[in-house]
Parts: structure tokens; sequence; C-alpha cells
């Protein structure tokens, strides 16, 4: 193999995995590199490509003056390695270490494509959801927002994904789960701008499982300033800033529900 198709060879490689790595977190540079039908066959088939080096055991080698040894992702992996700072330039050194980064996406497949992209999609649900619904919370308050989402997708009376809880009942003009969905608002003030962003940060942290809970598993809330009916059947567990946070009773509780609605009728 010529000097210039080794360099086009382990540029290809990091590449990929440098992909693989996105996909696997749902970073939002993922959705551009999806974003039309011929990049994501593009993409598809480099992914095949790397496929076939991992099953063939062929090392990846190139000149040790190449650019992509520059490269924040090169300098991860040497450090993974525990290689020496001057590792990186020794051609010997190059072959076992794009063995080992081949090695570690093994698992790698185009399928998770579908995967990523649907991890994709969930956090533009869970960060529209933040945007619209607690923008002007402070981090803590987005959180605890976010957080509700993600125990009604958890709790079996619920959808199964974010967007399907974020959108429940969107479809009809009366029984939206969350009002932005039905009444008009993202057409009136479409999500951009620094609290875009900020909530896009939240959702990220909240589906990486990066944040402690905050809710008490609450799978409801309300704002401070209005007292709707459905609360009294429903257990509260917090408030933080302007949001009331409740859960559904448990066991005794059920009864204890009760007893408390029917004193107060």
């Amino acid at each position: 193999m010529s000097d210039r198709e080794q360099r086009s060879t382990l540029a290809r490689g990091i590449a990929i995995s440098a992909c693989a790595v996105t996909a696997a977190i749902a970073l939002p540079t993922l959705a551009g590199r999806v974003e039309t039908e011929t990049q994501r066959a593009e993409f598809r088939e480099d992914a095949r490509y790397l496929a076939s080096r991992i099953e063939t055991r062929a090392p990846v080698e190139a000149d040790s003056d190449s650019a992509v040894l520059d490269t924040e992702w090169i300098r991860t992996v040497e450090y993974a390695l525990n290689r020496a700072p001057g590792a990186a330039t020794d051609r010997y050194s190059q072959r076992y270490r794009d063995m080992a980064a081949l090695e570690a996406y093994a698992s790698f497949d185009p399928s998770h494509l579908e995967m990523a992209e649907q991890t994709q999609q969930e956090h533009e649900c869970l960060s529209t959801a933040i945007y619209y619904e607690a923008r002007s919370e402070p981090i803590l308050g987005q959180i605890a927002v976010a957080e509700v989402i993600v125990n009604r997708v958890r709790d079996h009376r619920y959808p199964n994904s974010v967007c399907e809880v974020v959108f429940q009942g969107s479809e009809r003009s009366t029984g939206c789960q969350f009002s932005f969905t039905c009444d008009g608002a993202m057409d009136r003030h479409p999500a951009r701008g620094r609290l875009w962003r900020r909530a896009q940060d939240v959702a990220s942290h909240v589906m990486m499982e990066l944040n402690q809970p905050l809710t008490g598993s609450a799978t409801h809330y309300h704002t401070d300033y209005v007292d709707p009916v459905w609360n009294r059947h429903l257990v509260h567990t917090k408030t933080i800033g302007t949001h009331i946070f409740y859960r559904f009773p448990r066991g005794r509780e059920w009864a204890e529900v009760r007893e408390r609605n029917e004193r107060s009728t």
C-alpha cells in the first residue's frame, strides 16, 4: 500500500470512528451528517469499509507527518493507551494504536445509525419541551421539567419515547399533555437564540443521566399560579422555581388520597 493510500485509509478510519462516538452519545452534529439521503448513503458506505478493516484485522498505517495525528481524537486514543508523547509519530506505535482503535469500535454497525437518528429526534423533542415549558426558569428548574418527561417514559401509564410523551394528545384540540404542543406557541415563538441553546444543553445533560434526581419521581407539574383539579389525586413531591411537582400515589397512599378528597367535598 502506497503512503498516499495509507494516509487516506487512516483518515477514513478516524472519520468513521469519530462519527461512531458521536452517534453513541447523540450529539447534535450527527444531524448534519445524516441530513440528506445522499449523505446517509455515503456514511453507510464508509461504515461498511471500517467494518471490513476490523474483520480482516488489517492495520491502518500512516506517515508520521500526517496531519490527522494532530487531531483531538488521536490524542485521546494515545492517552487511553498510555503512550509516550512522541509515540504518535512512531510507525510501529501507529500500527498498534490503530488496531486498538478499530477493535474498540468492533461492535459498530451501520444499523446503529437508525438508533442514533432516533436519539437525535428524542433530544430535539426534549429540548423543545424544556424551551417552551421552562425557558425562563433557572437550570435546576429546567432539569426538573426534563426529568418529569423522562419519568413518564419510564412509567407504564405513558408512551415509551420522549417524543410520544411530549406530543401526547397534541392531535386533539383539547387533551394535550403539554400546552405548547397544541396552543400555537411553537408557531408564534420559534425556538432560537441563547435560551434555545441552553435548553439543548440541559436536554443532553438529562438524556446522558448526568443529573441527580430532583423531583422525587414526579410525573406531573404545574406552575404555582394555578391550582388544577387533577393535583388532588396525586402526591406532592417538590416545589422547584415556579413549578410544583407531583407523582402518583403508591400502596396505602391511594387510600389516603381518596380519604383526603372525600373530606374536602
